[in-house]
Order: C-alpha cells, then sequence, then structure tokens
C-alpha cells in the first residue's frame, strides 16, 4: 500500500484516464493499470482503477477503500463497496452458483455468452453491498447468499460467507457464524450515525479520536 498524506483526495491521472477509456483493447492493459494506479496514489485514491472495475468488471468502489476485491476478476458483477473498507489478500466474491437441480451444471448450459443457450436459461446472480468500514479478512469467500456485510463488519480469515452479515458483527469459520458484536448498542449508534463517505483521512482520523477519548472520560 502505497503511503498518502493528510490531505489525501481521490486521484487521476492522463494515462489512468486513457487505460480506463480504452482499457478492452489495450496490449497489456494490467501492466499499464498498475502504472496508473501508482500514480494516483494507490488503491486507496485512483479514480481510474475505480472506473475501470464499475465500466467493464461492475464493481463499485467507494473512496480510500483497498484490497484484493479491487484487483479485476477478484468478484462477480454486482458488488458494491463502501467507503474506508479494507480488503485482505485473496478473497473472491461469488455473485451466482452452478444449478444442482439442473441435469447439467456445466457452464455451456447456463451462461449465455458462451454461446450454447439464451439469456432466459441463466441461473440467478445476486448483488452484494460492503458498507463503510468493513474489514474482510485474508482469503474470505463471499458466496452469493450474501447480500450485505454491515457497517463496521469483521469477516474472519478464510471465512466462507453465505449469509448477511450484520453491522459491526464479528463472523468466522465455514460456513461464517457470529461470534461476537464489536462496541455496545450505546457505542454502536454512536458510530452508525457518523457518515464517512468521501471525507478525507485527516478529518475521518481526527474524529476517530475525538470519539475514543468520549469513550474514555465515560469509563
Amino acid at each position: 500500500m502505497a503511503l498518502i498524506s493528510r490531505e489525501s483526495k481521490m486521484r487521476s491521472s492522463l494515462l489512468g484516464r486513457v487505460v480506463a477509456r480504452f482499457y478492452p483493447r489495450l496490449p497489456l492493459k494490467s501492466r499499464l493499470l498498475r502504472v496508473a494506479v501508482a500514480r494516483e496514489g494507490g488503491e486507496f485514491t485512483s479514480l481510474s482503477l475505480r472506473a475501470v472495475l464499475s465500466d467493464y468488471h461492475g464493481v463499485e468502489v467507494g473512496p480510500f477503500s483497498y484490497g484484493s476485491l479491487l484487483q479485476p476478476g477478484q468478484s462477480d458483477r454486482g458488488l458494491r463497496l463502501g467507503s474506508y473498507i479494507s480488503v485482505g489478500p485473496g478473497v473472491r466474491r461469488f455473485g451466482a452458483n452452478h444449478p444442482l437441480d439442473a441435469p447439467l451444471m456445466h457452464p455451456f448450459a447456463y451462461e449465455p455468452s458462451l454461446g450454447y443457450v439464451g439469456r432466459d436459461a441463466d441461473v440467478v446472480r445476486t448483488t452484494c453491498v460492503i458498507e463503510d468500514d468493513a474489514w474482510i479478512g485474508a482469503n474470505a469467500l463471499i458466496l452469493p447468499g450474501c447480500r450485505r456485510i454491515g457497517r463496521g463488519a469483521v469477516v474472519g480469515a478464510g471465512a466462507v460467507v453465505t449469509r448477511d452479515v450484520e453491522d459491526f458483527a464479528v463472523v468466522v469459520g465455514n460456513p461464517a457464524r457470529q461470534v461476537r458484536l464489536r462496541f455496545d448498542a450505546e457505542r454502536r449508534t454512536e458510530i452508525s450515525r457518523w457518515e464517512l463517505g468521501s471525507r478525507p483521512p485527516n478529518e475521518v482520523v481526527e474524529e476517530a479520536h475525538r470519539i475514543s477519548s468520549r469513550w474514555a472520560d465515560r469509563e
């Protein structure tokens, strides 16, 4: 991860805009995208990476999020990540299953783009939202049954997520199960009212320190 300054903001570059516009037709497109992302401050701040993910992979990514789900091809279409999300290496998100009740489970029998069947034969494809400040541990798998991972939730390394994860929950295992909630109800409510959005890192960090101080004063 590239270091960013206190005044960090989302960044674009001429190279990145060219890569984003012509991405499907570019030779060495992966290498050129990596160079563009580096010029734009890395995954935290690269607008060109977000444009490529949105336009060609159906993945929407909010400001200052980073990690393996920002690598093209790591997620099926229909994923939306909020702001300030941390994603470990090797995480995958799948939006569809093979058809267990069909005579043939091979993609030839249900994937229209392969040319053997029409669109009416396609399997159900789901969407998923990962809310602000969630942390997805290394090598976690997010399966089609999971439509939402909540604000401030934690998915343990190697977990297999088959259903929704509530705000501030910590889930682990295969299948992932909730082991606890972060914070008591009062603190969860306080943090839920704190909107991260596109606020710059210096403001977010300063507010986090103020919240921590208030909590310390109450103890």
